[in-house]
Formats: structure tokens, sequence, C-alpha cells
């Protein structure tokens, strides 16, 4: 990465690293170590970063934005994978099988994102084994998460679907209390991720809020977990 023109930069780039798992709690020579092999790009609201198909040439640690990993459908329907926040990342999945991309990259806020070339990420990983062994753990975790929404959208209720989709959203953010808060997804995108439409979405959650399963607020969900 060329160097940035101040420390509050570099700083705002080490704590949106210091997010992602692959380098929570770590010496601060991890971060540095990566953000030496990246670049710093930003990207307005509704740019394609990613295109399904496209080749594989590089990772982006998100360090403030956020955006959805979408496929389309035959007749053009979107399907929303994830959302995915600052301290996540993408495009990790072509890096190491050499494949095209699996699914679309969309800007859904203002992106700014460090971007590691495939041969400086792996070379990175070469070097520093306990990064590498986390991401291994990582792809683990997202094994593990795509079987359980395989699960939810084959067995639950519309309901439940939502319920699960909301629970794995706290999850991914490492959540583990009684009552969860999640950022506010759309009813399109909740639509999207359930294989549901809007209409179905806006009844289950009224529903839902009813019952008192969820609060909804202005920009956020609040989950109440039971055992």
């Amino acid at each position: 990465m060329n160097e940035t023109s101040n420390k509050e930069d570099l700083k705002k780039v080490e704590e949106g690293l210091a997010r992602n798992q692959l380098f929570t709690g770590l010496e601060d020579f991890y971060l540095k170590g990566i953000i030496s092999r990246g670049e710093i790009r930003n990207w307005p609201a509704g740019t394609q970063i990613i295109t399904e198909g496209d080749p594989g040439d590089a990772v982006f640690f998100i360090i403030s934005g956020r955006v959805k990993v979408t496929l389309y459908g035959e007749e053009g329907r979107e399907i929303v994978l994830a959302i995915l926040n600052e301290g996540d990342m993408f495009g990790e999945m072509s890096i190491i099988d050499d494949k095209p991309r699996s699914a679309n990259v969309e800007a859904v806020q203002e992106l700014v994102c460090l971007v590691v070339t495939k041969g400086a990420f792996l070379d990175y990983m070469s070097r520093h084994h306990k990064v590498y062994m986390r991401f291994f753990a990582y792809l683990t975790g997202r094994l593990r998460e795509a079987t359980r929404k395989i699960g939810g959208l084959a067995l639950l209720d519309v309901c439940g679907r939502i319920a699960h989709t909301l629970l794995g959203m706290a999850k991914a953010k490492g959540a583990d209390k009684d009552v969860v808060e999640i950022e506010r997804p759309t009813h399109e995108q909740l639509a999207a991720m359930i294989g549901s439409s809007r209409e179905v979405v806006s009844r289950a959650l009224k529903k839902m809020t009813q019952e008192g399963y969820i609060k909804i607020e202005k920009d956020r969900i609040l989950l109440y977990i039971s055992e």
C-alpha cells in the first residue's frame, strides 16, 4: 500500500482489519504486514465490485461500508447470499481454488477496502502460520454456515427462515446474548436471502413483532433469544 497521507487514515485501516477474525487479538506486525501488501480502494454505493465468472485475482477486506453477495436466477431474480460489513472479507474463495468468481458483490453503501492481490495474499499466508490456520478455520465456519442455511431453507416456514437468517447474522458478529442487536436489512434483502417475496416477509415480520420475537427499530432489529 502507498503510504497514507496521515496517521488517522492508517489507524482507521488497522482498526477495520482488527475486526476481521483473521487478525483479532494479534500483534500489530500482523496487521502492518498485510497492509503493506495491499492497496486502499474506494467505491460509491451501487458499484459492482465482483462479477460472477470473472477471474479471482484479489481478496477484499472491508474497512468501512457494506456489500451484498448475490446470484441471479434464469429470469433475473436476485438471490442475496450474504450481507457483509466492516471487518468482513470477500473474494477469498477464488484465491484458494483458482476458479472463477462464484457470485456477484455489490456495494450497498460507500465502500472502502484493503485489496490484496492473490500473489501477495498467498505470500503473506506462507509467512504467517497463525493467520494461515485462522483462515482455514474461517473457511470451515463458512461451510458450516452454508449447511445451516440449506437446512433452514428446506425445513422451516417463513417466520422460521427469517429467524434462522437473523440468528446467523447475529452469530457472524459473535453475539451470544438473550437479546441480540442486528443491523437492519431491508425487507427486499431478507426476501432475497430466504427465497421469498417482500410482501410475505413484511407480513411475517409483523407477526413476529406482535408475538414478541423481534423488535424493529429505525436501523436495527432486536432478536429475543430463548433457550
